[in-house]
């Protein structure tokens, strides 16, 4: 992949944006970093491409808008095996593919097929041949049959079950027709159990009695009650017909047809238990399997079933049935001849492959080495069977007290994992990151690597962690990695780490679109883009009263008068409309030692609002605005200070109140409150407070939460406070 086009319309958030990363060079990393504020593009961007990998399209789910998506790489429509997106949020509840992939050894999984191949015919058959004796479903035989053996392995079952001998005849007997579910229900009823033997008894009189309408194997009290009930319930004895049964010399109406019933049943249904045992058998078709397998049996097979079916005999008679089953199944001798001429080698590829995992061993031991302090220690719950491609990859995690004293073990699936910190389950979403990567490495799959916030909640040592395993990917010729962020140290250390400074860029909001530009500044915007342009911009030059009032505060101390110069510059004083763009021209060249002369008359202040003015005028917003974003705010709070200080001169009726405390607009405020606790103005003085207040005290190591302000709120807010009137 030598160019990417990305070129989206109504994408999420994503109203409009078209780039084209260009990851050709021979000695640049073959990754862009892109800087973007909390809701500007980033999370739709990578949403974006994550339904591109899944072969789908974005949405615009907000105003139902028609999305637009191209992306191209090359030319062609990128292939959605290419992306792959690492989000921010956390979401991993499972084990992914990729872990399995990277423990498969294809060396052992051949031999270990092809050795098994015969084994898993003569298997299939054997389960064909088992279904046709027991009647029980194919793909529940193997289980059923560990589980009444009491093993965990199929063929150790079989062998036990061969190795006994089946001296009991019991090929009239139904494996599933017994065992079924709702039958048990019904057989290991408390009256069942105690009236089993005379119920059936009596059941069989019933087709021997002197007047019977039934006959075994064809006609049941089961089956004359569903007829019986279909003729009234379909109207036939209502028009007035009449039925003849066979034995009768005449034809029976409906009242007459229930008393005949009463007669032939009340062997049965004179005793309520009975009865209750005859309903109960009636109830499904399930139970009634079991009444016709009764009817069919001669009565010493129907005593010896009844006695079987006492609880404490059942788990005898699953077995024994079991074994009649293999030794009439000649499939089971087949099947365990190949098997033990197999199990040697199989075995002997199971330890081997148990022993070998060199990519797992590194990625852990890579995990481990990078990411310090995790809670836990990961491992493999079933290596053997995952090595082996039988079952996949279950990692199981090891968790210990600090004096290690009391150990746990849980797979990810475990409730105990719930307990992890957000920082510790992004760690975790890493470690499987990690695996994907090596994974699609072995593969030698090209990829486009999606990053999205991924050091958030990470303390300063993981997340360097994090930015060297990012540089690593950068080795591989065929991985491409676009990284997004809105934390801008994060960004700035991978911008000065790794990434060239021609793919540093910035996500700027225009009208209806979003634009990636260049970075500039990155690391000291103070020395490096302003410091020796102060006399070409006003914004700018604004922009540094900030930065050399903290050196001054470092060098000098808060009492010194430069200092106390320059906070009337940040704050409204008493001396603020006097001070002259020379005036701090003069203090700013006997600091750094430059010789500057603008021979400027006008008042800072003055500047200040004029530039805040100009830049709510414009109608596009370019680039990093760090000067704007820092003029707007002291802008801001320049003009909430204004209108406090004239407010309480007002209250107080004193036309010469000025704050004379420091962190003023702190004080104005908790005194303005206390002054009218329900100021209308209060709404607006909060955002002040909350939005830049606190953000004004630059230096050249913190300026994230500046940056995080859009340039658009800080306009809008200024244009909020320039209306109050006091």
């Amino acid at each position: 992949m030598n160019k990417l086009n990305v070129n989206l319309k109504n994408c999420w958030g994503i109203q409009s944006l078209e780039y084209g990363f260009d990851f050709r060079g021979n000695n640049k990393a073959r990754a862009y970093a892109v800087y973007a504020p909390n809701g500007m593009m980033k999370s739709s961007f990578a949403k974006t491409f994550e339904a591109l990998s899944k072969g789908t399209q974005p949405k615009e789910e907000r105003f139902n808008r028609h999305p637009s998506c191209i992306v191209t790489s090359d030319g062609t429509p990128i292939p959605q095996e290419v992306i792959y997106v690492l989000k921010s949020e956390v979401g991993t509840r499972k084990d992914n593919d990729a872990i399995s992939s990277i423990l498969v050894n294809p060396i052992y999984r051949d031999e270990y097929v092809e050795l098994n191949r015969d084994i898993e015919e003569k298997k299939d058959k054997l389960l064909t041949a088992l279904q046709k004796l027991s009647k029980v479903g194919k793909k529940y035989i193997e289980n059923q049959v560990n589980e009444d053996c009491r093993l965990s392995s199929f063929p150790e079952s079989i062998s036990q079950l061969l190795s006994e001998d089946s001296e009991l005849e019991l090929k009239n007997f139904l494996y599933s027709t017994i065992f079924d579910s709702k039958v048990l229900e019904v057989i290991e009823n408390p009256d069942f159990l105690s009236k089993a033997n005379e119920f059936t008894s009596r059941y069989q009189e019933l087709f021997n009695n002197a007047g019977t309408i039934y006959k075994i194997g064809v006609f049941n009290p089961t089956k004359a009650d569903s007829a019986f009930t279909a003729l009234r319930k379909q109207g036939f004895f209502s028009v007035g017909h009449r039925i003849h049964l066979l034995g009768d010399k005449v034809s029976i109406d409906s009242e007459e047809l229930d008393n005949r019933l009463k007669e032939v049943n009340a062997l049965i249904d004179d005793d309520a238990q009975l009865r209750q045992i005859r309903m109960n058998l009636a109830k499904n078709a399930q139970t009634q399997a079991l009444i016709d397998l009764i009817e069919s049996l001669p009565t010493a097979e129907v005593e010896f079933l009844l006695e079987k079916l006492k609880p404490e005999n059942q788990q005898q008679f699953r077995k024994d049935l079991w074994v009649y089953y293999v030794h009439n199944c000649p499939e089971a001798t087949a099947f365990m001849s190949t098997y033990r001429e197999s199990e040697v080698g199989l075995k002997q590829i199971e330890e081997d492959a148990a022993m070998i995992a060199p990519i797992w061993t590194d990625i852990v031991e890579l995990f481990k080495d990078r990411f310090v302090d995790m809670p836990f220690t990961p491992s493999i719950a079933n290596h053997t069977q995952a090595a082996l491609a039988k079952e996949s990859a279950k990692l199981l995690f090891t968790f210990k007290d600090e004096d290690e004293s009391n150990t746990v073990e849980c797979l990810r699936e475990d409730p105990k994992m719930k307990t992890l910190s957000l920082g510790e389950e992004r760690a975790l979403n890493l470690l499987y990151f990690i695996f994907e990567v090596e994974d699609r490495k072995q593969k030698q799959q090209e990829t486009l690597f999606i990053i999205d916030d991924v050091a958030d909640s990470f303390d300063y040592k993981n997340k360097h962690a994090i930015i060297l395993y990012l540089k690593d990917l950068c080795k591989t010729d065929f991985f491409h990695q676009i990284i997004l962020s809105h934390n801008f140290d994060f960004y700035r250390a991978i911008s000065l780490g790794f990434i060239h400074r021609e793919r540093c860029l910035m996500a700027n909001r225009g009208v209806g679109l979003i634009s990636l530009a260049r970075a500039e500044g990155i690391n000291n915007v103070f020395v490096n883009m302003w410091k020796n342009r102060v006399s070409e911009n006003d914004t700018i030059l604004y922009a540094t009263v900030p930065f050399s009032r903290n050196l001054i505060e470092y060098t000098r101390g808060d009492e010194d008068p430069d200092y106390l110069k320059l906070t009337s510059l940040q704050h409204w004083k008493s001396d603020t409309s006097t001070i002259t763009i020379d005036d701090y021209i003069g203090i700013y060249n006997g600091f750094f030692g430059t010789t500057y002369y603008l021979d400027r008359n006008t008042t800072m202040v003055d500047t200040l609002f004029i530039q805040a003015n100009q830049i709510c005028l414009a109608t596009t917003q370019t680039g990093l605005n760090l000067e704007d974003k820092v003029l707007m705010s002291i802008a801001i709070r320049m003009k909430a200070e204004q209108f406090m200080i004239e407010r309480i001169r007002l209250i107080k009726t004193d036309p010469t109140y000025w704050c004379e405390e420091r962190s003023q607009f702190g004080k104005l405020y908790e005194e303005l409150m206390t002054l009218d606790a329900n100021l209308p103005e209060r709404s607006t003085l909060d955002k002040v407070s909350v939005t830049v207040s606190s953000n004004i005290h630059l230096n050249s190591f913190m300026y994230e939460p500046i940056l995080d302000l859009s340039i658009e709120s800080l306009i809008k807010l200024y244009n909020e406070i320039s209306v109050l009137q006091p």
